[in-house]
């Protein structure tokens, strides 16, 4: 029978998180001023909190599941578990340790995977055939891009992990969101029979109606967000990418979101921006960069530019039914997994992107864009050109495009980024 520290070393970059975390977190609350980058204070201490309890749970003897980040972590919460969501481990390590996660990319490029796939998937990938995650099984639907399909058969391959692969359509009909929901559930219950747990659906409609508290929150710092000044500092957009993997379906998020609209709304009355003046307002229409976790606040200070959005930030979800039957709240389920963000983008043709990417510069009174064009994301490497010139052709401003990959700070460093940004904006102002 394995000991309690054996069982905890079933999840070692938790604990490689866990304390990364804490120490970041300690460092914030010594050199800081009390009011200084409120989301990432507030956010790392319920992360350390989180961290915590998952940590515990494995010390239990609890299963350890991953995920893909387009089967949202509240999904799990019927099962007692420790959820792993496979992406965000390499980008948080990647943003909170100094060499990030590059040790377990190269661990798993030299195994023979491909080196120009998704650096989000590598991280785990190395760390899981370096025997420092041990998933009891793994859930992904068939979905968004190439990366996912090349990726997550290693697993299941060549560690022997079970793979669940609820089928997610591109065809977005209501068809098809009754589908998915269908596929969603013979997941679950595929997983609880993997993991000898009878899926409890009322924790899962609980977990999800903490996330329509949360959800209207979001919409209301949109609104927000309109305004000038921008009232929401820049190292928020960084956070809630991490609140929507590690808070999900949980009172951490609600209690997150619920103090950076207070925040944003003292602002917005007082007419304040976090870094002092904004200069630029930014649109980053696909990912920030993870590995430079200070960029945002380097951003607000040294630039004045706000970042109103990234492409894990522009989600518009309407509320889930969970008030009528099982079928109902999976139909929610599937069309609010279906139109996430990155999922809906890669998963259908541009027409909608570009669309969408108009209408917020319209609406958001943005001043350029910035495209990072990620190394592992084929799908969207004919996209750049097209946005650029629909940007320059119906609201008249300008896109930076910068190759990159977001978790890998050897593909194009942090020294190189921060310059070419600077030397855009000059031409801004």
């Amino acid at each position: 029978m394995l000991n309690k520290t054996e069982l905890e070393n079933r999840i070692i970059p938790y604990k490689m998180l866990y304390e990364s975390v804490t120490s970041t977190y300690e460092l914030i609350e010594g050199i800081l001023p009390d009011h200084g980058i409120p989301s990432l204070r507030i956010g790392l201490k319920l992360l350390k909190s989180v961290m915590e309890e998952y940590i515990q749970k494995a010390r239990e003897g609890l299963p350890i599941i991953g995920h893909h980040f387009s089967f949202p972590t509240e999904y799990l919460s019927c099962f007692e578990c420790v959820p792993v969501c496979i992406e965000a481990v390499s980008y948080l390590l990647a943003a909170l340790l100094p060499h990030g996660s590059e040790p377990y990319y190269d661990l798993i490029t030299n195994w023979g995977h491909p080196f120009h796939t998704c650096t989000s998937q590598k991280g785990t990938m190395g760390m899981t055939l370096d025997d420092l995650f041990k998933f009891d099984a793994i859930i992904t639907p068939t979905a968004p891009c190439d990366n996912t399909y090349a990726s997550y058969p290693f697993f299941s391959y060549y560690k022997k992990i079970p793979v669940i692969a609820p089928d997610l359509p591109f065809l977005k009909e209501e068809k098809s969101y009754y589908y998915h929901g269908e596929q969603i559930k013979i997941g679950i219950e595929q997983l609880g029979k993997i993991i000898n747990q009878e899926p409890d659906y009322e924790k899962l409609r609980k977990a999800i109606e903490l996330e329509n508290q949360v959800s209207k929150m979001k919409l209301e710092i949109f609104e927000l967000k309109k305004a000038k000044p921008c009232p929401v500092e820049n190292m928020f957009n960084a956070m809630s990418a991490a609140a929507a993997i590690y808070f999900s379906g949980r009172a951490e998020n609600v209690n997150y979101y619920n103090d950076m609209l207070k925040i944003a709304k003292t602002r917005y009355k007082n007419n304040e921006h976090h870094g002092g003046e904004e200069k630029v307002r930014s649109i980053w229409p696909y990912m920030i960069i993870f590995f430079d976790l200070e960029l945002g606040e380097w951003l607000d200070r040294h630039l004045g530019m706000s970042i109103l959005f990234d492409i894990f930030n522009y989600n518009f979800a309407e509320p889930i039914n969970t008030k009528s039957d099982l079928d109902t709240m999976l139909y929610g389920m599937a069309k609010k997994s279906m139109e996430a963000p990155m999922v809906k983008q890669s998963a259908e043709f541009y027409y909608s992107f570009i669309d969408q990417c108009v209408q917020l510069a319209k609406d958001y009174s943005a001043d350029c864009f910035i495209f990072t064009s990620h190394i592992g994301c084929k799908q969207f490497g004919s996209v750049p050109q097209i946005l650029r010139e629909a940007l320059r052709d119906e609201v008249g401003i300008p896109m930076l495009l910068i190759d990159v990959d977001v978790g890998d700070a050897r593909f194009a460093s942090e020294k190189i980024i921060r310059e070419k940004i600077k030397m855009f904006a000059q031409t801004l102002m």
